[in-house]
């Protein structure tokens, strides 16, 4: 009987079925327990803020901007302008080009076998958040007494009891760690890093986490929790890849001046995104620049997969139509399809066959004159006989946004509290997910949103990671 001996896999096939495994792996330990799902850190945990003492000041592990020392950073810039006695997020590299081109959150982790922590950090106006064993200590955090300045000041968490713990500190925007101090006799290590799978999402506000209270909470952080992938947010407000304003770097400029590689840890995977920034833009140069955007990428990072999201349809729109966010995710869409990479995918949002991402649209609202401490106005036509009266927020120009009072087959509406305004404002529908999911803006996600987007991201993400890999 003769044997039939299988070719072997070749080096290319092994290397990638490795990194899958890696990436289950990660997932399966988030879908288990991650920051985002999970329930806050169950046994109680005094926080003190300590100004500038420091109660526990016997055994430091410190860290700054050319020393890591144990900690394990993960997100933010960290460049000369940050002082150098402290590693900070939120602050733009030395020699880069423009400010707008920085990491909005970081978290810096390590092992504690101690009763006490004392983190030394840096004023900020945006709160502090601990996580313990993966789990938050509370959502809303730690805001500083002091909010400004250089001097460093001492936060405590007790614990209550001694053991060993996995612990680390989340900061957004301008924040920064000098490290922390434990009881004497109490001892800190560096976490196992092997298993931990490093990542990079470069995009535009929503991945820098604009309009959310805490930057820490943006899509990508979200998705990152949900992957068990220690992401680098890459975020530029305004910013796409044929954006309107010259004054900020396009994505495929942020590539190629190297903001894939701004971590302290090569990217395992790469994620981008088509931006509501092009809505009004060009579609074949949105191609053309996603398109040198994504060789550019593999041409640095020749293994790495690389995931390509679709834009959000936001309510300001226009969702459909030439130019618009569908023409804009279909140009990113067709430079995936023409790059033919093996190790990227396109994921879409806004034209998903299984339905928009979010649905609801703002529509246009027309007066007969302009506004001016006004409680009531005129509508250019009557208000539909089979629309809800009272269930519709009015968006003004200025910014504010009323609940408006409209009477069926009638055109006058009003509402309570004076607005100046300009002769148009928009409604808020209360059809669809819309108005769960973003600001008064329109554009940017809340809270909620963000988490639904980053939930969904990270499912999306997970597929099409399999699909490349298997």
């Amino acid at each position: 009987m003769l044997a039939t001996i299988a070719p072997a896999a070749s080096p290319v096939r092994v290397s990638r079925h490795a990194r899958l495994a890696r990436l289950r792996s990660a997932a399966a330990r988030a879908a288990i327990v991650n920051p985002r799902d999970s329930s806050l850190y169950a046994d109680p945990v005094v926080v003190t803020d300590n100004g500038t003492a420091n109660p526990h000041g016997q055994t430091p592990f410190l860290c700054n901007k050319s020393s890591l020392g144990i900690w394990h950073v993960t997100g933010g810039v960290y460049g000369d302008n940050a002082s150098g006695s402290a590693i900070r997020s939120g602050w733009v590299d030395v020699g880069r080009t423009y400010a707008s081109e920085v990491n909005s959150y970081g978290r810096w982790e390590a092992m504690a076998d101690s009763r006490y922590l004392a983190v030394r950090l840096l004023p900020s106006n945006k709160a502090y958040r601990f996580l313990v064993d993966g789990r938050y200590i509370s959502l809303t955090g730690t805001r500083l007494s002091v909010t400004s300045g250089t001097e460093n000041q001492y936060v405590t968490l007790d614990f209550g009891t001694r053991r060993v713990r996995r612990v680390a500190i989340e900061a957004s925007h301008l924040s920064g760690l000098a490290g922390a101090y434990v009881e004497e006799g109490a001892r800190m290590w560096p976490v196992e890093m092997s298993s931990i799978v490093h990542g990079v999402f470069l995009g535009d506000s929503y991945v820098w986490g604009a309009g959310l209270t805490l930057q820490a909470d943006s899509v990508a952080v979200q998705m990152g929790d949900r992957l068990g992938i220690a992401i680098q947010a890459s975020g530029s407000g305004g910013t796409g890849w044929n954006h309107s304003n010259p004054a900020l770097y396009r994505f495929d400029q942020r590539i190629a001046s190297g903001d894939l590689g701004l971590s302290y840890f090569e990217p395992e995977v790469i994620f981008l995104m088509a931006s509501v920034n092009d809505r009004s833009s060009d579609a074949p140069t949105v191609t053309a620049n996603a398109l040198a955007g994504l060789k550019e990428a593999r041409r640095r990072y020749p293994e790495v997969p690389i995931v390509v999201f679709g834009a959000m349809p936001i309510p300001k729109g226009p969702v459909s139509g030439t130019p618009s966010i569908s023409s804009t995710e279909e140009a990113v869409k067709a430079a995936v399809a023409e790059f033919s990479d093996p190790l990227c995918r396109f994921v879409p949002v806004t034209t998903d066959a299984q339905g928009e991402w979010s649905t609801g649209r703002g529509s246009a609202l027309n007066f007969t004159a302009p506004l001016s401490d006004a409680t009531n106005a005129t509508l250019e036509s009557n208000w539909s006989q089979d629309t809800s009266t009272t269930s519709y927020t009015i968006l003004f120009s200025d910014g504010s946004t009323r609940l408006g009072n409209f009477t069926n087959g009638s055109a006058a509406v009003s509402w309570s509290g004076p607005v100046t305004a300009d002769a148009t404002a928009m409604v808020r529908q209360t059809e669809g997910n819309s108005r769960y999911l973003f600001t008064a803006d329109w554009t940017h996600l809340n809270e909620y949103g963000a988490g639904y987007v980053g939930e969904r991201y990270a499912r999306a993400a997970l597929s099409a990671l399999e699909d490349m890999l298997d």
